[in-house]
Formats: C-alpha cells, sequence, structure tokens
C-alpha cells in the first residue's frame, strides 16, 4: 500500500479510531478494491504499534470491507450495492420496530431526546461542521432505539454505528450545497414518530432510509457501490 497521509491518533481507543478512519478511506474510495491493508504501514503511518492496527482490520473483516487471503495479508473489500441495501435494510427494520415500541409506550416526554438531537443537526449544519452534523445524526437514531426500552434492539443498532458513520459521512459528500435535505426527512420522521400513527411513523422511516441507500450509491458503479437501492424495499411497508 503506498504511503497516504493519515493523521497520528490521539484518541483513546485506538482500534476503534483506527477502523474508523480506515472505513473512511475505503469508503470514500481512497483505498479502492484490491488495495493491500499493511499493518506496519498503517502502523508507521499513524504513529501506533500494530495491536491496535491488527484489531482495527479484524473488524473491517468482520463488516464485509476488508478481506484476508492467506499468507498475503488483508485487502480491500467491494462493498456491493446489495451489501450496502442489506445495511440499510437492517438499519430499517430495526428502527421501524423501535418505532412501533415508541408509539405503542405512549410517553410523548420522551421525544424531548429526539428535539435535542434535531436542534444540534440544524446547529451543526448552520456552522458547517459536518463531522459533528453525523454524530448528531446518529445520536438521534440511537435515542430512538434507546427508547424503545428494549436493550437487545439497542445493542444490535449499537453493533452497526462504526459502519454507519463512515457510511453517513460519505453520503454528505454527496450534499455538496447544504444538508437540508437530510434534516427535513429526519423533522418529518420525528413529526410522524409524534403523530403516533405507526404507518406514517413506519413510511417515513423506511423512506429516509431509501434515499440514504440511493445518496451512497449514486455514482459509485465503477467501485462497486452502485445503483439506487432499496428496489422493492417499499412493498414490505404496512398497507402495501
Amino acid at each position: 500500500m503506498d504511503a497516504r497521509a493519515l493523521p497520528a491518533i490521539t484518541r483513546s481507543s485506538l482500534a476503534d479510531a483506527t477502523a474508523g478512519l480506515l472505513r473512511e478511506r475505503i469508503l470514500g474510495g481512497v483505498f479502492p478494491p484490491g488495495t493491500r491493508l499493511v499493518e506496519a504501514d498503517i502502523a508507521r503511518q499513524l504513529r501506533t504499534s500494530r495491536g491496535p492496527v491488527r484489531e482495527a482490520l479484524a473488524m473491517l473483516r468482520a463488516e464485509g470491507l476488508a478481506r484476508e487471503e492467506p499468507g498475503r495479508g488483508s485487502y480491500v473489500s467491494v462493498l456491493s450495492r446489495r451489501e450496502v441495501e442489506e445495511i440499510y435494510e437492517i438499519r430499517a427494520a430495526l428502527e421501524s420496530a423501535a418505532a412501533l415500541l415508541v408509539i405503542e409506550r405512549g410517553n410523548l416526554a420522551e421525544f424531548a431526546a429526539l428535539d435535542v438531537a434535531l436542534a444540534e443537526m440544524r446547529r451543526t449544519a448552520k456552522l458547517g461542521d459536518r463531522g459533528a452534523f453525523v454524530d448528531a445524526d446518529l445520536s438521534l437514531h440511537g435515542e430512538l432505539c434507546r427508547l424503545s426500552g428494549n436493550e437487545r434492539l439497542y445493542q444490535a443498532w449499537e453493533t452497526q454505528v462504526g459502519l454507519l458513520r463512515a457510511l453517513i459521512r460519505l453520503e454528505i459528500t454527496r450534499l455538496e450545497a447544504t444538508l437540508d435535505p437530510l434534516i427535513v426527512e429526519h423533522e418529518n420522521l420525528v413529526a410522524e414518530l409524534r403523530s403516533g400513527d405507526l404507518e406514517r411513523a413506519t413510511r417515513a422511516c423506511w423512506a429516509l432510509f431509501r434515499d440514504t441507500s440511493r445518496r451512497i450509491t449514486e455514482g459509485r458503479a465503477e467501485d462497486g457501490v452502485a445503483g439506487a437501492g432499496f428496489a422493492g424495499l417499499m412493498e414490505l411497508l404496512p398497507g402495501r
């Protein structure tokens, strides 16, 4: 792997931080499919030991972003359109289930946590701080899953956070002018949840992820991440 500058890591969780940096470069096309991920080279560039790098590569292999060839090391995999769709099918299924549980509980006071995250999305978008915007986006969805009261559902959502963070960062690069479309989508989702109408809330959830999948995969045919995504998924919604 040639030397493509990576910043030194100062965060406490070196393995997680290393995996995060590599995810972003893989999904952003900096490390294209077939690129060899050499532990020693990455550790040297990040000024860390090989242990955290080895753990990070194991995370990427578990997520399907890297593959290991016996005796040769790790290489960047192709993340296909279908794999992106599957990631967002999981998100939509988890968060639709969370929406059902939240609406059934009917405690509108708990929606304050979603309002706080939504306000933070607006604030960071206005400042142009896209990294903080991604954090606020994930915070909103994490709060939705937490408010479900189902700990296993929340834990299942948390296992996806690292990959989702990188995918959302890739998504917002498609929105060069403004983040307003994402804010509007999330405003609609929160409004439908507050309405207490399960069918409308579920549709808003799936529509958001359909549009997200489309933005992520748009224009990535040459990298193996291609197509509009979510073909036929709307047929799974209530009332169809």
